[in-house]
């Protein structure tokens, strides 16, 4: 694959391919406060003969778990950890990134030492009066149990990564057909009026003293039952009719924000992605529809729609479709890479201490 694509486009260019693809899966959080991880004996694993040190597993297993408490309100528990196996992603990104160095370094394509020192005196994090001082540099790096030699290694990473993105910007061609076809999927707009019964809620109307057996059915007639009440109701525009007879299920009827076939979530009710194709062949003046959802039944009517005009389009909008869409086929390409250098690659893991993120001198075990 590399030799057939340094034919065509040159090797300064496929270096940024082999190495970089391997930099992005870890130099994020490096300069944050607190990013300092803790040490521990042994290491995490092996790839093709290179250490992945308990250091460097450490500090990127605690930059991902910074990562979920952030998207999850600030908690994560140790179970949540288990069950969305942080270890065992950080552990394989990490050795994703060693075998592709392996192979950037192997065909030659690392950055010679004086790019690296002119990447580094021009950072900020490292001036002083406006100049780069090298005592305030060994200090960064010492807060952030960082090496020179460490760092300097993913500097030179990080330059690969301009190379990376001209290769990306080469091979990730779009063509203007597959930008007028995303930007119809933003554009072509809908809006429904809807009630959603949840099925939590549905069951609330069953009696009381009703079987465990026979609650699946009895819920499914229920809800049959509601859909001939409120479907005619929500046509007709009897909004107050339909909030009457669901009062005891405590919904009401709602207006959706705009919908379309890129943001087509409602809330209260979860992704309509699964009956977004019926859902959005209604027009104005059609008759209300239900549409089984996983959590529920939503009862819905047209009541705006708004189609692609050309027209109406901006250059931001067509620069915004351009970039999605070259930004998905590098994601595409990069995959393609990752896949295909890690066939032969040898690695070894510390499973113990991935799965539990402490450090010990565990025996590592060879995966197929």
């Amino acid at each position: 694959m590399i030799s057939a694509m340094r034919s065509k486009l040159g090797p300064k260019v496929i270096g940024g391919v082999i190495a970089v693809v391997a930099f992005v899966f870890i130099f994020y959080g490096i300069f944050v406060p607190g990013s300092s991880s803790s040490k521990g004996p042994g290491v995490a694993g092996e790839v093709n003969g290179e250490t992945i040190t308990y250091s460097e597993f450490s500090r990127a297993l605690n930059q991902r778990v910074e990562f979920f408490k952030s998207m999850m309100g600030g908690k994560v528990s140790e179970a949540q950890l288990e069950q969305f196996r942080i270890g065992e992603s950080v552990f394989k990104e990490l050795t994703q990134r060693k075998v592709l160095g392996q192979v950037a370094r192997k065909q030659g394509f690392y950055p010679s030492e004086e790019q690296i020192r002119d990447q580094i005196v021009k950072m900020d994090v490292f001036q002083k009066d406006g100049r780069f001082d090298r005592v305030t540099y060994k200090n960064v790096l010492s807060a952030n149990r960082l090496t020179p030699v460490r760092f300097e290694e993913l500097i030179g990473q990080d330059i690969m990564e301009q190379n990376f993105k001209v290769f990306l910007g080469q091979l990730a061609v779009v063509v203007e057909d597959e930008v007028t076809r995303e930007l119809k999927s933003a554009k072509d707009r809908h809006k429904v009026k809807y009630v959603y019964l949840d099925n939590e809620s549905a069951r609330k109307l069953l009696p009381k003293d009703l079987k465990p057996e026979d609650q699946s059915k009895r819920l499914n007639e229920k809800v049959a039952e509601i859909g001939k009440l409120v479907l005619p109701l929500l046509s007709s525009g009897a909004d107050a009719k339909v909030n009457a007879a669901l009062k005891d299920a405590k919904v009401v009827v709602k207006i959706s924000d705009w919908l379309s076939a890129q943001s087509n979530v409602i809330p209260g009710v979860g992704s309509v992605r699964s009956v977004q194709e019926d859902l959005y062949s209604m027009k104005k003046g059609d008759p209300a529809k239900s549409f089984s959802l996983m959590g529920g039944t939503l009862f819905a009517v047209s009541v705006a729609h708004e189609d692609f005009d050309p027209k109406r389009v901006s250059e931001k909008d067509r620069s915004a479709a351009f970039s999605k869409i070259q930004n998905e086929k590098q994601g595409d390409i990069v995959k393609r890479f990752v896949d295909d250098f890690m066939k032969d690659a040898r690695v070894s893991s510390n499973s113990e201490m991935i799965k539990s993120g402490k450090g010990g001198g565990m025996p590592l075990t060879f995966g197929d």
